[in-house]
C-alpha cells in the first residue's frame, strides 16, 4: 500500500494526474509531447501532440514530425501496443496501424502519394491517447 501511495505522490508532483478526495480514481491531466524533439530526423517538421497518457515518463515519450514524404512517430517509452491512425480532412482513415512498442520504437510511415491538405495524426494505447494535426504539400 505505501509504496503505491509513493508511487501516485510521484506522478502527482509533476503533473500527471490529479486525485479526488474520495482517493479511489485517478482523473488523467492533458500532457504535451514533442518539447525535446531529440531523436527525430532534421527532414521532419515537427507534429505538436496533445492528449492524455498516462504514465509517459517525460515530454519527449513520443516524437512525431512530417515530412513530404513520410510521417515519423519514435517512442522513446514502451507503451506495449498502439494503435496508429491518420485521417484526412474530411476525417476518413488514410492510414491504420498496430505497433507493439516494446519491439518497435521508430515508426516511419510513406506519405508521398497523399493529397495536400491537413491531416491528423492519433495514436490510441491502454494508457490513453495523443494526436495532433500537420499539413501535407
Amino acid at each position: 500500500m505505501k509504496k503505491k501511495v509513493l508511487l501516485l505522490a510521484g506522478f502527482c508532483a509533476v503533473g500527471l494526474c490529479t486525485w479526488e478526495a474520495q482517493g479511489k480514481t485517478i482523473e488523467k491531466a492533458p500532457f504535451y509531447f514533442n518539447n525535446g524533439n531529440k531523436n527525430m530526423p532534421n527532414e521532419f517538421e515537427l507534429i505538436n501532440l496533445m492528449g492524455d497518457l498516462l504514465f509517459a515518463v517525460s515530454p519527449n515519450s513520443i516524437e512525431a514530425g512530417a515530412s513530404d514524404n513520410a510521417v515519423y512517430i519514435g517512442f522513446n517509452q514502451d507503451f506495449g501496443n498502439v494503435s496508429i491512425s491518420i485521417y484526412n480532412e474530411a476525417g476518413l482513415v488514410v492510414y491504420s496501424t498496430v505497433v507493439n512498442t516494446s519491439v518497435q520504437q521508430v515508426v516511419i510511415i510513406p506519405f508521398s502519394s497523399a493529397a495536400s491538405g491537413t491531416y491528423t495524426v492519433e495514436l490510441n494505447c491502454a494508457n490513453g491517447y495523443v494526436d495532433g494535426d500537420f499539413e501535407h504539400n
